[in-house]
């Protein structure tokens, strides 16, 4: 671990203390093997190769029990009151001894039928945790550990957000890269190509996708990787993509225009569907701040949308990111059966959101497709860009 690398854990152990006390449970067991539970990037910064359990209690014990070659990089930080290094007589009895000591009447465990980020115990880990503990009523008794791990992982500190943003200024690098190599007769591969390229160059890896979504607007937009499709004049073209910069994500778009011959400026039909995208970007970050839900900014960026004559889109506005590229918590999505409750939330200073109105449609058919997705960080009064919102079409030849 480097310096960084303690300063962040000591940032989050200290944001677990501030949080412990909401635990609605007398110990927080994390059970774990082998990367199964992507909590312990949070509290110890690794993924745990060794069977392991981490034991919390809301009067502030903290207690690690991991595998002796683990030993070394949790006892590091110095953050746990406790590190039990266990060798060839496995974990069982260590754990046992622990229980037994704190006697706690109940249990949390990070299970949660919605968010799988907060589910990180398997069913196959619940029944060995059982075993060892002599109860197999544990996983019926226990309550969702999410009061404490929603926000520990929602709520960024400085490191975090110092990683974040370098992963912005990174995509946005490479935005502005890929639009000085598009041209005209090349294919969504080609260009997708030369970003990964230039990602493996920058010493970064890509956070989803297959490194670049690079879509043309008469191929459609989705979830998908770049294909054959043509780059070609009256087109517009948006890339999708984020990269990881010492393990936290960025998740950006970006939205090229292919210039007719003799055009110097997108039509007028283009340029209305780009600004009403950036209009619901600007109008929905601005209805951002601490205390509101995430169902109530989706609905103004639908407004903004519908205020131009567009179609808004199906899905969420925007989703966290973090550890991972889709960081779980709150979303800015309308109620409903797809969603469920998770626009429900409500925003909290420190929270890192995308915002993407999307304006959808295949070109030629029903409207050129507009992805302006930027990435915001939640403030004490408001909301921030940390990303550079888009201000025009980036023209392509």
């Amino acid at each position: 671990m480097n310096t960084n690398d303690l300063t962040l854990i000591r940032q989050k152990h200290a944001q677990l203390d501030d949080l412990m006390p909401a635990l609605p449970a007398d110990v927080w067991i994390v059970f774990c093997r082998e990367g199964s539970d992507q909590s312990t990037l949070l509290f110890a910064g690794e993924a745990m190769v060794g069977l392991s359990a981490f034991v919390f209690t809301r009067s502030g014990d903290k207690i690690a029990i991991v595998a002796d070659y683990d030993r070394m990089g949790i006892e590091a930080p110095g953050v746990f009151g406790e590190v039990v290094a266990y060798g060839r007589e496995g974990l069982d009895q260590h754990l046992r001894d622990v229980v037994a000591r704190l006697a706690p009447g109940s249990f949390a465990l990070n299970q949660h039928v919605d968010d799988y980020l907060l589910d990180g115990l398997t069913v196959g880990l619940l029944r060995k945790l059982e075993l060892v503990l002599g109860d197999d009523t544990i996983g019926r008794r226990a309550v969702s550990s999410a009061p404490v791990l929603e926000p520990l992982r929602a709520r960024k500190t400085s490191e975090e957000l110092r990683r974040i943003t370098r992963a912005i200024e990174l995509t946005q690098q490479l935005h502005d890269e890929a639009g000085r190599f598009m041209r005209s007769g090349m294919t969504e591969r080609d260009v997708a190509e030369f970003i990964k390229r230039r990602q493996r160059e920058l010493g970064v890896t890509h956070s989803f996708s297959d490194g670049a979504a690079v879509m043309t607007g008469r191929a459609g937009l989705g979830h998908r990787t770049a294909g054959e499709a043509p780059i070609t004049p009256g087109d517009t073209v948006v890339i999708d993509m984020g990269v990881f910069v010492e393990g936290y994500s960025s998740d950006v778009m970006h939205t090229y225009y292919v210039l007719r011959e003799g055009e110097d400026a997108p039509p007028p039909e283009v340029q209305h569907r780009f600004d009403a995208a950036m209009a619901a970007v600007h109008r929905s970050v601005a209805a951002m701040r601490p205390g509101v839900r995430g169902f109530e900014v989706d609905a103004v960026a639908r407004a903004a949308l519908e205020a131009f004559g567009v179609t808004p889109y199906t899905h969420a506005l925007g989703h966290q990111i973090g550890r991972t590229v889709h960081d779980g918590g709150t979303t800015l999505a309308p109620l409903g059966d797809r969603y469920g409750e998770r626009g429900m939330g409500a925003l909290v200073e420190g929270e890192v959101y995308t915002v993407e109105p999307v304006v959808h449609g295949v070109t030629d058919v029903d409207g050129h497709p507009v992805g302006p997705e930027q990435d915001v960080v939640v403030t004490a009064d408001g909301a921030r860009f940390l990303s550079r919102p888009q201000s025009a079409l980036t023209l392509v030849r």
